[in-house]
């Protein structure tokens, strides 16, 4: 994908997750919008490049929030890159499947991060936090990445996002 197309994502991925989904909260859960782009951007880009906007995505999303800086980066780097790994070699950009697969990333995010904060400030909730927000949250972002994977089908914006030239990576 080219460059302008990145920075606009950058600039504009706090704003739209945190004023476009509130009408969509469900129970105030919401789905998390980053993760759905971009699981997106790592089926239609190489590895290397979806993992660094992973990478890119989630340190933003770190300083948004003030959490601790990197952890986010670090798993949306591998988000990114296993997205890539998954579009090259598994899975077909308009299955269904996908939703499947974005709501396992989403899990497997939100418990490696509650396990982080376990470590480091002790005792949390951990299963009833996993039954009430971690399972539901993954469900709903899976559904909304099948919904934006069929929303830019649709429109044959993929097709346009693509990088045209073969790559070479990985």
């Amino acid at each position: 994908m080219k460059p302008g197309i990145y920075l606009i994502v950058f600039l504009l991925i706090i704003p739209f997750q945190a004023s476009l989904l509130n009408p969509l909260s469900i129970a105030g859960i919401k789905p998390d919008l980053a993760l759905a782009l971009l699981y997106v951007i790592g089926l239609i880009t190489g590895p290397i490049e979806a993992a660094l906007v992973g990478m890119g995505i989630g340190l933003i999303l770190d300083i948004g929030s003030a959490s601790f800086i990197g952890v986010a980066g670090f798993t949306r780097g591998l988000a990114g890159l296993s997205a890539s790994l998954l579009g090259r070699k598994v899975l077909d950009i308009s299955s269904p499947s996908s939703g499947i697969f974005l709501a396992a990333f989403s899990l497997v995010e939100d418990i490696c991060i509650a396990l982080f904060l376990q470590l480091c400030y002790g005792e949390i909730p951990f299963f009833s936090l996993l039954a009430s927000r971690i399972i539901p949250r993954a469900i709903y972002t899976g559904a909304l990445g099948v919904a934006l994977l069929h929303l830019l089908a649709g429109r044959n914006v993929l097709a346009a996002l693509k990088r045209r030239d073969v790559q070479k990576e990985l």
